[in-house]
């Protein structure tokens, strides 16, 4: 059983100050599935070409936003307990961490 496996609280801290979501990860071999739940409109979205490789993993998800669909490309590896990380989307590139639930 992976250790990505659980549900995680999200913060990527972008220039609009930081955005919190929660994220329900489940490895399976290399692949990895799960959800966003986005903490500002409380939207869930499903997770896509998600992949995990030992403690790193990637992971792209569409939300819906206020401002419109805006899909994040997220890299990142579990280091201890925290998970830290890139997030990309038009808008620019982000630093991530997150903290079990």
């Amino acid at each position: 059983m992976s250790k990505l496996n659980g549900t995680w609280h999200m913060v990527i801290s972008t220039y609009m100050g930081e955005q919190r979501s929660t994220v329900e990860l489940q490895a399976d071999g290399t692949t990895l599935n799960g959800q966003v739940i986005d903490a500002g409109t409380g939207n869930s979205s499903p997770l896509f070409d998600g992949e995990v490789d030992g403690d790193k993993f990637s992971y792209k998800v569409t939300l819906k936003l206020p401002i419109g669909e805006l899909t994040f490309e997220m890299t990142g590896e579990l280091v201890g307990e925290e998970l830290k990380g890139k997030s990309a989307n038009p808008m620019g590139e982000f630093e991530f961490t997150g903290t079990r639930a």
